[in-house]
């Protein structure tokens, strides 16, 4: 009898690794950039590995690196970490692979208000000139580059409007890749 309860537990436990895809792992192999964002609520919190042409790494910490897809409206941004540390400059104009965790930031009313609040304090972190935000953070955010961080989130505003009307939902999705690694491909 005991036999044949360990057979039986056995085969459940085959039968589950089998129809689960035999690793047991959630990565999906390489992806695209433009993969990554045609349905990217698929990959929210999975571990991912990501190809593109990196176009920058942001100059005041290093620790955001941008991948382009097929065009400059396909972009995701990379965030490193400190156990990462800076992403290389050699990164640029380079296809580059980043594994990591692909993560969703809401941005709801409440945030704007809030955003709204430290612009007028003044307690704002920004990069770039004069306040403007990163110009290639703005492309990847759809936000009209040279915008003020007011226009940014006047901008948001009117996009969440346009999304809870249409989707019915009340906050707009901006994603990232928390870089775990990233390696330059050969040419």
């Amino acid at each position: 009898m005991k036999q044949r309860t360990s057979f039986t537990t056995f085969a459940v436990v085959f039968s589950f690794l089998v129809f689960s895809g035999c690793t047991g792992s959630s990565e999906k192999g390489t992806l695209t950039v433009d993969n990554l964002l045609s349905n990217p609520g698929e990959y929210v919190g999975q571990p991912v590995t990501v190809e593109g042409l990196a176009t920058h790494v942001c100059a005041k910490s290093g620790m955001k690196l941008f991948l382009q897809g097929s065009s400059d409206t396909q972009s995701i941004r990379a965030e490193s970490n400190s156990t990462l540390g800076k992403f290389n400059e050699a990164c640029v104009d380079n296809k580059v692979v980043v594994k990591g965790t692909f993560v969703e930031e809401r941005i709801t009313e409440t945030d704007l208000q809030k955003m709204e609040q430290e612009i007028v304090k003044s307690t704002t972190v920004t990069h770039g000139e004069g306040g403007e935000g990163c110009e290639t953070e703005q492309k990847a955010e759809g936000v009209a580059v040279g915008s003020s961080e007011m226009d940014r989130v006047n901008e948001f505003r009117t996009r969440l409007a346009e999304r809870k009307a249409s989707e019915g939902k009340d906050y707009l999705s901006f994603y990232h890749i928390a870089a775990d690694s990233y390696s330059i491909v050969k040419k």
